[in-house]
């Protein structure tokens, strides 16, 4: 597919794998949107995670949301990535027929990975249909439509799923710096919450929230967090390593 070199580009970055011998995985992060610094996380989510597992990204980075769906409603905009990582806020886009395209890449076998405001994106303007039914969240496995203040939250594994490989290591539980805790009423079937939010009973919502999620149906997986609206929060080594242990785990056959 060809597209402006301004919109899309290619990152080839150093990078420490645990093991050498791994295949290299081609990576392509969707950003761009509202309401966050997708500028800059960009560059901290490819040069960090590159650190960690052996990524060769492209970076489709677009802020404005009819150039966005022009380039992601061509037909082979996801040919031959390893998977597609989303971390965008296009939360008006109400074109069911494009959103139902772009979950099918996904049913073709394709991994995915969301963060934090792909949440709120493609669903909240869909007034037809109910929230479990849209096709987006079916794709997410969980339902999520708002969230509370900007504060500081603290991150429980669960303990049911300690020796998970996407979390296995990790601390069973921190705090992040900065935090905005999303709302998730719904967690959907074929969907295993991996770890929770919660940022206090003097704050909405005052209970512990699903954060982080892995989902294997429909042909494909996927691994999911609601982390990362302050570039703080993204840049810590808990968020680094959860999410590279994410793709690892839903790109192995």
């Amino acid at each position: 597919m060809k597209i402006s070199l301004l919109l899309f580009f290619s990152l080839s970055l150093p990078f420490f794998s645990y093991s050498e011998e791994k295949k290299k995985l081609k990576g392509l992060l969707v950003t761009g949107g509202g309401h966050h610094d997708y500028a800059t996380q960009k560059n901290i989510i490819t040069l960090e995670i590159s650190k960690r597992i052996s990524v060769e990204w492209d970076v489709l980075f677009e802020m404005d949301p009819r150039r966005m769906k022009g380039l992601l409603g061509t037909d082979d905009w996801a040919k031959g990535y390893d998977f597609i990582f989303y971390n965008f806020c296009f939360a008006r886009e109400d074109d069911s027929e494009f959103i139902d395209k772009i979950v099918e890449v996904h049913k073709g076998g394709v991994p995915a990975i969301a963060m934090h405001c792909a949440m709120h994106t493609f669903h909240l303007f869909l007034r037809d249909q109910k929230p479990e039914e849209k096709s987006w969240n079916k794709m997410l496995g969980v339902v999520s439509s708002g969230h509370g203040p900007h504060v500081p939250y603290d991150v429980t594994i669960a303990e049911d799923q300690t020796k998970h490989p996407v979390v296995k290591g990790l601390p069973s539980k921190w705090r992040t710096p900065k935090g905005e805790l999303y709302m998730v009423p719904s967690v959907l079937e074929g969907t295993t919450v991996l770890a929770y939010g919660d940022n206090g009973e003097q704050h909405k919502p005052a209970e512990p929230q699903a954060l982080a999620w892995v989902k294997e149906k429909d042909g494909f997986k996927l691994y999911a967090t609601t982390m990362g609206h302050h570039n703080e929060t993204v840049s810590t080594k808990e968020f680094l390593d959860m999410v590279a242990n994410g793709i690892t785990w839903a790109t192995q056959k």
